[in-house]
């Protein structure tokens, strides 16, 4: 297996990329044997907009190169297109619906929040 970083991707999903053509010739030579991490999915989310990329359709295309399925990515990528940032749509969906933070989004998006910013009682 090839791991492969944020730039393999851009070059692939960018209507036009300097390293367009090795990053094709390399997804045909290493063929069903690319795989990414998390961290790339976020450093995509995080450039769709400079580069005018969906971040669901990017996402669903690099899931394909890599013969992943996760449904925390597309999710995490609706999200980004609703302009949630890319850290919080990401907190969102890994809290698996209760979060703890003092960022006013994750009500917004019907998450139960345990807010950080107000004072609670003391449990004794």
């Amino acid at each position: 297996m090839t791991y492969a970083d944020t730039d393999f991707f851009l070059a692939l999903l960018k209507p036009t990329d300097w390293l367009k053509k090795n990053a094709r010739r390399i997804l045909e030579e290493e063929n069903g044997r690319i795989y990414t991490s998390e961290t790339t999915y976020i450093e995509l989310m995080l450039l769709a907009k400079r580069y005018g990329l969906d971040p669901v359709r990017i996402t669903i295309d690099v899931m394909a190169i890599c013969n992943e399925k996760n449904a925390d990515y597309q999710a995490a990528a609706e999200l980004v297109r609703q302009d949630v940032g890319v850290f919080d749509a990401f907190h969102a969906v890994h809290s698996n619906g209760k979060i703890i933070s003092s960022d006013k989004i994750y009500k917004k998006l019907g998450l139960e929040q345990i807010d950080l910013s107000e004072d609670r009682p003391k449990n004794r």
